[in-house]
């Protein structure tokens, strides 16, 4: 009795699978398309982080340049001697160790991206991550040019190129 129930339901089950199974469903095709290349991503993602990044990832992270310059202000300064420029700029540490020193070049730029005036700059102060630190530069007019141009400027911004880093770990 059981046999002939069972043998019952399975034929009653068979025919309403085999018709459904020659049927697309509308948008079946397009879900399993979109869960196969999030598979496909989040398997990217687990093996990077399994296996670290790459060496050349690694190294261009290292070689981004970790220390950030903003130019804050300039004020024109006259004493009885000389007249000048001071530029006040504030540099960021946007990496996430701390530095023990950096030097590099700032440039300074006015708002149509031509050079104005560029030095050599060294910093031998720690600096945490997120930290900033503020400077202050001169110009006297005996660099007649430079002075010019800077006083001139209105829209002056500053980078810090060439850097080169100090910290614990180097």
């Amino acid at each position: 009795m059981k046999f002939l129930f069972l043998a019952a339901l399975l034929a009653a089950a068979v025919p309403a699978h085999s018709q459904d199974g020659d049927k697309r469903v509308p948008g079946l095709v397009k879900r399993v398309a979109k869960v196969e290349k999030r598979l496909t991503s989040v398997e990217k993602r687990v093996t990077r982080l399994e296996g670290g990044a790459a060496p050349a990832q690694v190294k261009a992270a290292r070689q981004a340049d970790p220390i950030e310059a903003v130019f804050i202000k300039k004020k024109q300064v006259v004493t009885q001697e000389k007249i000048g420029v001071k530029l006040y700029v504030e540099f960021e540490n946007v990496s996430n160790r701390r530095l023990y020193a950096f030097n590099g070049t700032l440039v300074f730029k006015d708002e149509t991206g031509a050079v104005i005036w560029s030095r050599a700059y060294g910093y031998s102060e720690p600096i945490g991550p997120g930290e900033k630190a503020a400077a202050e530069l001169a110009v006297s007019s005996d660099r007649t040019r430079e002075y010019l141009k800077l006083v001139k400027a209105r829209g002056i911004t500053v980078s810090l190129e060439k850097q080169e880093v100090y910290g614990a770990e180097d």
